[in-house]
């Protein structure tokens, strides 16, 4: 694919997506509309994946990028309510499933399972093993059923590495392109969520009444994110998928310092703007969970650049500086923002308020809530800390949350869905089940660091460490937008061959 091919590539999908996010506002408006966006992305999808499966990975990918709860569309009836990430699954795995049928009486099984190959195939079996676990250990110790799907819903997610390994594995030259024509996506897709958050931004920062009374009630209703009025007076947007954009941030840097290298200026600018919006993007999020995992993902990139080539230090140099100019001028455009004086601004922005943010571990309700949880999910998971208590496991707890606190004044609420992401983990699936799911992490970090080809390579596993980081706080590695990446990052560091669109 020429540089040309590519950018006529990122535009078409920009476009796509932009269309995408225009449909579900007017699906949002009309809901008659929306339930026939619905079934004509999921047949078009449907179509496309028939003639090239291909098409519908890239489009089910690009909503993952995008979509953070995959509510972009829904399909609802009475209390049946059906997101376009489940239904895109079901179409993908559907087609799947017909082509490895022919396949299989076609070729046989012996060419059916190369096609199969998973790279860490071993560390991906026992994990399934420990998924099928807790859902059975969920069944047999009772948990309510609409609990138990709910809460592995997400975990169903991993069944995507057969397509995507189906993909790949079909023809070497098929899965270089597939991988230039996701790179497009991904790339598009950071750029659109950028755009979006900025614009945001600026519409509430000044009050605009589409913004209060249309885009605030699309973004809740769809899941796509939070938008908050803080205490400072400062605006937060966030997105659950904006966590792709602070990844960008690494592979970024890394690209450009390689096309410093080659003195490719208009490469080198594109890599700058995307550090600049990535930077822009983890200000206006407002998420200490991001900030965290962003500080994490770097240090570790920087770190693992200097250990496996010493001599890379100018490089090194070089990235920090990128990152480190395009965060001072990030600060200035998100200010830029809030302060522009048409229409009149309303809302506060200056350098305290992030200081006063990363420093404040209590008091919000948010913060408040999540230690509040912390001792009774301890409980609950002493009392099976080996095996775990399997999926649909509930802790009660005292929250914060206005929302609850709305219903139930004495803010007791039962759930089985927790913000700490490990420790939800290990309550499902026990100790056991998330020990195998650190050691296939560690495995594709292990892999990654032998791998002959090194630099957008090391900010792949960087882009992992955020995730890990981030789900400290955040329930990230247990939700389709880290699985979704952790797949992708097996799939192209566990290949023998340098992936073609690499440096």
């Amino acid at each position: 694919m020429t540089e040309k091919s590519m950018f006529q590539k990122f535009r078409l999908y920009f476009l796509l997506i932009f269309l995408a996010e225009l449909l579900s506002f007017g699906g949002f408006l009309l809901p008659e509309f929306r339930q026939t966006a619905f079934f004509v992305t999921v047949l078009l999808v449907l179509l496309l994946s028939l003639q090239k499966l291909e098409y519908g990975l890239l489009i089910l990918l690009g909503e993952l990028f995008i979509g953070s709860k995959g509510y972009l569309f829904y399909f609802e009836q009475g209390e049946l309510v059906i997101s376009i990430r489940i239904a895109l699954f079901l179409v993908i795995m559907s087609v799947w499933l017909a082509k490895i049928t022919v396949l299989w009486n076609r070729e046989g099984y012996r060419f059916l399972l190369a096609k199969l190959a998973l790279p860490f195939g071993r560390y991906y079996g026992l994990l399934g093993v420990a998924i099928g676990w807790g859902i059975v250990n969920g069944y047999f110790r009772g948990n309510e059923f609409s609990n138990i799907f709910f809460d592995a819903n997400s975990w169903i997610y991993w069944l995507m590495i057969f397509p995507l390994a189906y993909v790949v594995n079909e023809r070497e030259e098929n899965g270089g392109e597939f991988w230039r024509e996701l790179l497009a996506v991904f790339s598009a897709a950071v750029i659109w969520l950028s755009a979006k958050t900025l614009g945001l931004l600026f519409a509430f920062s000044h009050s605009l009444i589409v913004a209060l009374y249309e885009l605030y009630p699309w973004i809740r209703v769809t899941g796509a994110g939070e938008i908050t009025v803080m205490e400072s007076g400062f605006v937060r947007i966030f997105f659950q998928s904006q966590i792709y954009v602070l990844i960008a941030m690494t592979t970024a840097a890394a690209a450009a310092v390689y096309f410093k290298l080659l003195r490719d200026k208009k490469k080198l600018l594109y890599c700058y703007i995307v550090i600049l919006l990535s930077a822009s993007v983890a200000i206006i999020s407002f998420s200490r969970s991001f900030w965290i995992g962003l500080a994490a993902g770097l240090l570790v990139y920087w770190f693992i650049s200097l250990l496996v080539d010493k001599k890379n230090w100018q490089a090194i140099f070089l990235s920090m500086g990128f990152t480190l100019s395009a965060a001072i001028l990030s600060i200035a455009l998100v200010f830029g923002i809030v302060k522009f004086p048409y229409p009149r601004p309303t809302a506060a922005f200056d350098l305290s308020l992030l200081s006063e943010r990363a420093g404040k571990i209590s008091g919000e309700a948010g913060v408040s809530s999540r230690w509040n949880l912390l001792p009774p999910l301890l409980r609950e998971i002493k009392q099976a800390p080996l095996l775990g208590k399997g999926f649909g496991a509930t802790v009660t707890y005292k929250t914060q949350d206005p929302r609850v606190l709305e219903q139930n004044s004495t803010g007791e609420y039962t759930t089985y869905a927790f913000e700490w992401g490990y420790l939800d983990i290990w309550l499902k699936l026990g100790l056991i089940g998330l020990l195998v799911y650190i050691a296939l992490l560690g495995k594709i970090f292990i892999e990654g660091i032998k791998t002959s080809y090194k630099l957008l390579c090391i900010s792949l596993l960087s882009g992992l460490v955020m995730i890990m980081v981030t789900s400290f706080f955040s329930p990230y590695l247990n939700h389709p937008l880290g699985i979704g990446y952790v797949i992708l990052t097996s799939l192209i560091l566990g290949q023998k061959k340098k992936p073609p669109f690499l440096p």
